[in-house]
């Protein structure tokens, strides 16, 4: 290391070893240290277990998907968001796993008395502490070392908020006050803004996506869709607008930016831009489902009605075809725009206990149940879609907006 680095490793590894975070190690195992600058002018100590890692048994503890996070949080009245302060290093090491854990660093071998960073298992094991901790406590949510705490009754946050702090308390755990916000009406959550029945994308995160340059190979065009990607579902017709960046993207495919890709790349900012919003999902409440199908990609959005009978987008969703679906017939292709739209959306939409409602311009369909000499492809669709209890509407395709604008620019 240079000599500036040397200096700010040599600090951190100081205090770690004051407050016994590490210790002297004779380990057989050694394995780099990395330093990460924070904006801050700080630096943020790691090390490279890619080694260690490789040869790890998996520990297959589910971390919590992000949508079902935020979806029980969003029609909350008061929000509560904790997080904790460095809270691997609240869970100690066997003696075996100190031994694997040594590192090297300029004044000598040293090792984790706590779990480390980058350690394979590291976000398996965490999220198993945190559920026994949180466990049995109502509306109280984890997803890694960020908690959320929702309600619609201000006793019974406060309550809530108490309950979570005695498990914490009693747990050893050390709350981030600069990460945490205390009886919101929305918090920002996992990349979104939460709260009041409505779902957003963080502005932070969007104008950094607005300050993204025009791509120059193909690692910086998937890093782009990687970063948009994650806010796919704000965007009416995300496949078909990023249908010209994607034909880029194959090993064969020459990188070769033309007007179209600028158009897609631009339009795809603009979107995000223009403040999107969701509304949060009610779960005791129907849902309907709007689809669409053109040659070259499906589209469909998830509505909910209001009070005031007004139909308001959950979610967004727009795949589109591979070679082979390009070549079905109309009828095919719209009724694998359903099919998809229910897959992508069953985190949403109940079966047959719950009647859904789908809206679709291809008229064919309200006779769906009732139609001979289907084709095999057809009847297997159909036979899929016994487990729900579907309603299909047909409406006008200039009345049928949205999904059609998924499908299509």
């Amino acid at each position: 290391m240079n000599l500036e680095k040397g200096k700010l490793v040599e600090k951190e590894i100081e205090h770690m070893l004051a407050t016994d975070i590490i210790r002297p190690s004779k380990s057989e195992w050694a394995s780099p240290c990395v330093v990460v600058p924070k904006v801050v002018g700080s630096i943020r100590f790691c090390t490279d277990y890619r080694k260690v890692n490789a040869i790890t048994k998996t520990d297959a503890y589910p971390i919590p998907r992000v949508d079902d996070c935020i979806n029980k949080v969003g029609r909350a009245k008061y929000i509560t968001k904790v997080g904790l302060l460095r809270g691997y290093w609240c869970l100690p090491l066997t003696d075996r796993a100190r031994e694997i854990s040594a590192f090297v660093t300029p004044s000598g071998l040293c090792e984790y008395n706590v779990l480390p960073f980058g350690m394979k298992n590291a976000p398996g094991t965490f999220p198993r502490m945190i559920k026994s901790v949180i466990k049995g406590l109502k509306n109280t949510e984890a997803y890694i070392d960020d908690l959320v705490v929702w309600s619609d009754m201000w006793e019974e946050h406060i309550v809530a908020v108490g309950e979570l702090f005695k498990r914490l308390s009693e747990a050893n755990l050390t709350v981030n006050l600069a990460k945490s916000e205390f009886s919101h009406a929305q918090v920002t959550y996992l990349g979104y803004v939460v709260g009041q029945g409505q779902l957003a994308p963080l502005q932070a995160k969007v104008q950094a996506i607005s300050k993204v340059p025009i791509p120059t190979d193909k690692r910086a065009l998937r890093r782009f869709l990687g970063m948009v990607g994650y806010y796919r579902k704000f965007c009416k017709n995300f496949a078909d607008i990023t249908l010209p960046l994607t034909k880029l993207l194959p090993k064969n495919a020459k990188f070769v930016w033309n007007d179209l890709c600028q158009q897609a790349f631009e339009s795809l900012k603009a979107i995000l831009c223009h403040h999107p919003v969701l509304n949060a999902p009610d779960f005791s409440k129907p849902f309907s489902l709007a689809t669409d199908a053109n040659d070259e990609a499906a589209g469909a959005v998830l509505l909910q009605t209001d009070k005031e009978e007004i139909d308001h987008p959950v979610a967004y969703f727009s795949k589109k075809f591979n070679v082979y679906q390009r070549n079905y017939s109309t009828v095919e292709k719209e009724l694998l725009a359903i099919i998809l739209a229910l897959q992508h959306l069953e985190v949403y939409i109940c079966p047959a206990w719950k009647p859904l409602v789908i809206y679709t311009d291809h008229n064919p369909f309200v006779f769906l149940a009732t139609m001979k000499d289907k084709n095999k492809r057809l009847l297997s669709w159909s036979l899929v879609l016994q487990e729900f209890d579907i309603r299909i509407k047909h409406i006008k395709g200039t009345d049928n907006v949205i999904a059609d604008c998924l499908s299509r620019c």
